[in-house]
């Protein structure tokens, strides 16, 4: 786990259920973020980071890849892992992804505080109960790459989704005319 010497890195990242690892800004409107922060935690492409934040089916908060491309920092707040190869963050993105797996994860560690506050900190998080992924990083490779090429489809078809709203809503305006 790496602070953030010299504020060299301004970029404040949040944790989001469906858009992942985010700029604050962005995806909240504003920056939440304390003045200073240098005590928060750099978040590099790649890394899996776990935000404590409860949010409908994710109980026990939410486990994302920084798929941003960029480094940035994250709160003191929340958890970083680096994880050995990319693909293998992926797989793990992929696989907390679903609530279920989220949960049974997560629940016989995180213990609930007063004020509903998530008490768990990074080696009780790693020394959950073990994940059935494949250990050979060729087979990762594989199923990452397989994986990245279907979320590269959904995108294609959500934005050509997106085109044919538009193009219907025009149409609809411009059809009484």
């Amino acid at each position: 786990m790496h602070k953030n010497p010299n504020n060299k890195y301004n970029e404040v990242f949040s944790v989001a259920k469906h858009k992942g690892v985010i700029n604050q800004i962005e995806h909240l409107g504003r920056s939440f973020s304390a003045k200073e922060i240098l005590h928060y935690k750099l978040v590099y492409p790649g890394d899996l980071v776990y935000t404590k934040s409860p949010t409908s089916d994710f109980p026990f908060g939410i486990i994302k890849q920084n798929r941003t491309g960029r480094i940035g920092v994250v709160s003191p707040l929340y958890c970083v892992f680096t994880t050995k190869t990319y693909a293998l963050g992926y797989l793990l993105h992929e696989y907390f992804n679903l609530s279920v797996n989220s949960f049974n994860y997560l629940n016989p560690l995180v213990q609930k505080g007063a004020k509903n506050t998530m008490n768990i900190n990074n080696e009780t998080f790693l020394n959950g109960a073990s994940i059935l992924l494949p250990m050979d990083e060729e087979e990762q490779e594989k199923i990452y790459k397989f994986l990245l090429s279907l979320d590269e489809k959904i995108n294609l078809e959500n934005e050509l989704l997106t085109q044919y709203e538009n193009q219907k809503k025009y149409l609809l305006q411009n059809l009484f005319v």
